[in-house]
C-alpha cells in the first residue's frame, strides 16, 4: 500500500513520456521505457525502498527549479559529488516523491514560493486534469561512489519541475559549494551528463510549447 501511490506516478509517467506524447529534443523512447521499467521494479522489490538504509539502493526525490518565464535554472555544487545538480535529496521513509522533493527545494535553496508545474493539463495530454497531484519531470538511476560510513549504492531519483516565485532571495545551506542561477545555454556548459541535459531538454520543450 504505501508503494502505490509511486507505482501509480511511474505508470502515468510512461503514459507521457515513454509513449511519446512529449517529443523533446533528444527524445528516446527507450531510454525512457527503461527508466520506468527500473524503478517499477525496484519499487516492487521491497518495502523498504523509501529508507536511506536500505542497499543497494533508495529512492531519492529531486527538483529542477526554473524560472516564471523557464529560461532559467537553479543548480548547486553538491560537496560531496562534486558536480552541478538540481536540488534534491532522501525520502528517509516519505513514500510521497513530490513532498520531499519541496522540502528539499525549500530547505537547499532558501526558496519559499515554489510551484509544481502541471505541465501534463497545460499539454492536453489525455486523462491529465488541472488540481491533480504533483507528477515526475524525469526519472534517473544513478550510482552513487562508496564513502567513510556507506557502501556504493543507487539512487532511484524521481524528478520534478518547480517554478519560483519572483523577488526572492536564495540561501544556499551547508550541502553546496554554491548556489546560482544560469540560463539554460550557461547551464548546459556546466556538465556534459544525460542525466542533466535531458532535463534541460525537456524545460526548452515546454518552455516552447507552453509560453
Amino acid at each position: 500500500m504505501i508503494r502505490s501511490l509511486t507505482r501509480n506516478l511511474l505508470f502515468q509517467y510512461q503514459s507521457s513520456w515513454a509513449d511519446g506524447h512529449i517529443p523533446y529534443q533528444g527524445y528516446n523512447p527507450q531510454e525512457e521505457l527503461d527508466a520506468t521499467e527500473r524503478f517499477l521494479e525496484f519499487i516492487d522489490s521491497s518495502d523498504q525502498c523509501f529508507e536511506r538504509s536500505h542497499v543497494p539502493g533508495h529512492v531519492t526525490g529531486s527538483a529542477l527549479i526554473c524560472n516564471k518565464s523557464m529560461n532559467q535554472v537553479l543548480l548547486l555544487h553538491h560537496k560531496k559529488l562534486n558536480k552541478w545538480l538540481q536540488l534534491g535529496g532522501h525520502a528517509d521513509g516519505n513514500p510521497d516523491p513530490a513532498a520531499v522533493a519541496m522540502k528539499e527545494a525549500q530547505e537547499e535553496s532558501g526558496l519559499q514560493t515554489l510551484d509544481f508545474l502541471n505541465y501534463r493539463a497545460d499539454l492536453k495530454i489525455l486523462g491529465a486534469q488541472e488540481g491533480q497531484q504533483p507528477f515526475p519531470f524525469d526519472l534517473d538511476i544513478h550510482v552513487i561512489p562508496a564513502r567513510k560510513s556507506e557502501p556504493e549504492h543507487k539512487h532511484y531519483d524521481i524528478r520534478y519541475l518547480l517554478v519560483a516565485g519572483p523577488n526572492q532571495a536564495i540561501a544556499q545551506n551547508h550541502e553546496a559549494n554554491d548556489l546560482r542561477w544560469f540560463t539554460l545555454d550557461e547551464a548546459r556548459r556546466l556538465t556534459d551528463e544525460r542525466s542533466m541535459a535531458r532535463q534541460f531538454d525537456k524545460l526548452e520543450y515546454l518552455q516552447r510549447n507552453l509560453l
